[in-house]
């Protein structure tokens, strides 16, 4: 294969088509096959999550994106970082840095809970009604611009080589995607899975508006965090939870405009409902 000629196919392996396709896919097979009902006017609901989506994805492919390449391309070519001072073999280094990835992901979303001013930001994720594919990319561009210099630590401290960076990135779309999705599966296959990868009635649970139920369930990839910290639980029933915050019940607050200004307002009490 001639240089263009990888260039091309590197370029065709980068590009979007592959994770857009995927999230097509899961939306359609959630339609099919729906774990929760809907709540919320559609497609109205669905064009706001995406909206705030593709305003949080420019973020990421500006900023987030080109920043941890270029640390990671550092991190190889200097020999810094956790994994690259252990004496392995690359792809053992790369398996190492693709769980350290995984589970300070974890600290993260248990931080974006905890730091108040990180939970602001986190909150417009939280207050969708219904839960499902495009909920996987309602996040605000703020919180994926405060998100930048913690991926930037992750990548520089750990050592995280480019590829396995790119593994972990696209299993991290897909993981997040899947389990945000509204796909019902089998009961007793996904227990199973469940103690394997984070998944939709798993995730559910997280998203109820109920704080002890959302203080749970933290993983964003594979679930053996919240099983080593035991904040895993699988026993509530996602048909039968509400999900969202209290405090905005109603459609008009998790509007657009009201998500994008909702972090610079003054905060309500967010577990107690208002009429």
């Amino acid at each position: 294969m001639s240089i263009p000629q990888f260039r091309r196919a590197r370029a065709v392996m980068q590009s979007p088509l592959p994770a857009l396709a995927g999230l097509a896919a899961i939306m359609l097979a959630e339609r099919a096959a729906s774990l929760r009902s809907r709540t919320q006017v559609e497609p109205a609901r669905s064009l706001r999550n995406l909206t705030l989506g593709a305003l949080s994805l420019l973020v990421v492919s500006t900023l987030e994106g080109p920043v941890a390449r270029s640390l990671a391309q550092r991190v190889v070519r200097r020999q810094r970082g956790l994994v690259q001072l252990l004496p392995l073999p690359p792809l053992a280094r790369d398996a190492l840095a693709f769980l350290a990835m995984d589970y300070t992901m974890y600290v993260w979303h248990v931080l974006t809970h905890k730091v108040p001013l990180l939970w602001r930001l986190h909150l417009v994720h939280h207050i969708d009604l219904d839960l499902d594919a495009t909920t996987a990319l309602r996040f605000h561009a703020a919180d994926m611009l405060l998100s930048v210099p913690w991926r930037a630590a992750q990548v520089a401290l750990l050592g995280t080589s480019p590829r396995a960076l790119r593994v972990w990135q696209g299993f991290f779309f897909a993981s997040v995607v899947f389990h945000h999705s509204n796909l019902r599966l089998p009961e007793r296959f996904e227990r199973r899975l469940a103690w394997v990868l984070t998944t939709p009635r798993m995730h559910g649970i997280h998203h109820t508006a109920e704080q002890r139920l959302t203080n749970s369930n933290w993983s964003s990839g594979l679930s053996l965090w919240d099983h080593l910290h035991d904040s895993f639980r699988l026993d509530a029933s996602p048909p039968a939870v509400r999900i969202g915050v209290p405090a905005y019940h109603h459609p008009r607050q998790t509007g657009l405009l009201a998500s994008l200004l909702l972090p610079f307002l003054r905060q309500r009490d967010d577990w107690r409902t208002r009429r």
